[in-house]
């Protein structure tokens, strides 16, 4: 069964409400675009998003801004500026290298 947009109550996975112009980020690979369309199908609430012309499942979005997006789609395209992108804050990752054993 598909509804409207108007009528569909989606939320990412934070609990925050997603609309049609909402800036999203899909968690499995990043894609990041303005939400185009909402539709319910089953059990499951889906998104398009403008940057793939997909569908993605509301539980896997998170709700960004636009500037975010902006800058991911500049970096995919190689239009961001080096110097820029350097000043960047960059989290780290802290990675436990505990159980790891050499060969030997």
């Amino acid at each position: 069964m598909s509804e409207g947009s108007d009528s569909i109550q989606a939320h990412d996975i934070n609990g925050a409400p997603i609309v049609v112009g909402s800036y999203v980020l899909y968690l499995n690979t990043g894609t990041a675009g303005k939400v185009l369309e909402i539709k319910q199908e089953e059990d499951a609430i889906w998104v398009l998003m403008d940057t793939t012309g997909l569908y993605y499942n509301v539980e896997a979005l998170v709700v960004t801004d636009a500037d975010a997006v902006k800058v991911k789609i500049e970096r995919e395209e190689g239009k961001v500026d080096k110097a820029e992108f350097a000043r960047q804050e960059i989290p780290e990752r802290v990675v436990d290298i505990g159980q790891v054993t050499g060969g030997g």
